[in-house]
């Protein structure tokens, strides 16, 4: 390998612009950030053990408060795929959604069955307008969904690439039509 230096005067010898602090972190470790067209900024934290409140934040006037509300972010016993369970990704589509990624496996246990999903969330209203639950073929004992990407020019409505970050089985990227939730 060679090194290259840098000629005088190169930017990385310049600062290119003033850093700014936007929230401290204190208490439960953040795992993802997403920053919306309009400059909104949501974070999510896992439920790794950790006492967190909530899994899906905005942060807000230098606080971060439950997104899109404190209901939605506990678990419904009755139906795994209803509330959000321990959410490991946030990601702003550009299209006026932010999407939740919920493992449903809170402390990195088994996925409880028919919990881990994607949630979309309309930032116009802040409501969720769609739910897509993983199919039982898709999600096995050791599935931990950790991270997500979309490409919208596949799909009605686009398609969803979403990783599988197991440590105890094999590894995936799981593809879901976001029209149909098939994957």
């Amino acid at each position: 390998m060679t090194a290259v230096e840098l000629p005088a005067g190169a930017p990385a010898d310049k600062p290119v612009c003033k850093l700014e602090q936007v929230h401290a972190f204190y208490d439960a470790m953040p795992t993802g950030v997403t920053v919306t067209e309009a400059g909104r900024i949501f974070v999510n934290f896992p439920r790794w053990g950790d006492k967190v409140p909530f899994t899906v934040g905005e942060v807000r006037d230098g606080k971060v408060v439950a997104y899109p509300d404190l209901a939605v972010n506990h678990e419904n016993p009755k139906d795994p795929g209803d509330g959000l369970i321990s959410v490991q990704s946030v990601v702003a589509d550009g299209k006026g959604r932010v999407w939740l990624l919920d493992t449903a496996a809170p402390e990195f246990a088994a996925p409880r069955p028919q919990g881990a999903k994607l949630v979309a969330v309309d930032l116009a209203t802040n409501r969720i307008v769609k739910r897509l639950v993983f199919p039982d073929n898709v999600i096995l004992p050791s599935t931990y969904v950790n991270d997500m990407r979309f490409d919208f020019r596949k799909g009605s409505q686009g398609t969803v690439y979403v990783t599988d970050s197991s440590v105890s089985g094999p590894g995936a990227i799981i593809v879901m039509d976001i029209a149909s939730g098939h994957a």
